[in-house]
């Protein structure tokens, strides 16, 4: 009996059915596509979709509808998650670090002005950004460019820039001024609209 019970412990460790959760970022390529997923606590998205999924998982099966359908089978081998489409495609995925993950959505905070200020800035795909305060202001157009952990906004209505230091662990942009007179300021991801 103990060497049938070693042998199932290594059989299921060569086959990679040691299992998987459904949490944190995956990447894969489907029908010459990158697809981006990424679970979050109740929160499932699609990188670059605008609003979250409504999504419902069992042990075998994962169904979500929202920008983007999804309808699949899956399960975990060798540290990745595989997905088996409607039409029998297997589409192979692998857990993506969080300092890879793309910084495009939807972000809140405060300005840091002597009031206080709730904004909404929105990045998108191609160095596209927004920013507008809230509850309705109105949007300010500009342009953002990333390298690595720096981020830096040009605003075309007035000229001026803004500096962000992404942080990974916290999800968060960090300013060291946002709007004249402003003081630091934290930007927070959101994912449901």
């Amino acid at each position: 009996m103990k060497h049938a019970t070693g042998a199932l412990v290594l059989l299921t460790s060569l086959l990679g059915l040691q299992g998987g959760t459904l949490s944190g970022r995956w990447v894969g390529y489907n029908g010459g596509q990158t697809l981006h997923l990424e679970f979050y606590g109740d929160t499932m998205l699609v990188v670059n979709d605008v609003y979250p999924l409504s999504y419902r998982v069992t042990p075998e099966s994962l169904i979500a509808s929202g920008d983007t359908a999804i309808q699949v089978r899956y399960w975990f081998a060798l540290g990745r998650l595989l997905l088996e489409t409607p039409s029998g495609t297997v589409v192979t995925m692998a857990s993506q670090t969080a300092l890879a993950r793309p910084i495009t959505g939807r972000w809140l905070g405060e300005l840091g002005t002597a009031e206080v200020a709730q904004a909404e800035l929105r990045l998108a795909p191609g160095g596209v950004a927004r920013w507008r305060l809230l509850p309705d202001g109105p949007w300010q157009d500009g342009e953002w460019e990333r390298q690595t952990r720096v981020i830096t906004f040009v605003w075309a209505a007035d000229s001026t820039d803004w500096t962000g230091h992404y942080d990974v662990d916290g999800n968060s942009l960090l300013f060291e001024h946002t709007v004249p007179d402003s003081k630091p300021a934290i930007f927070q991801r959101v994912f449901r609209p």
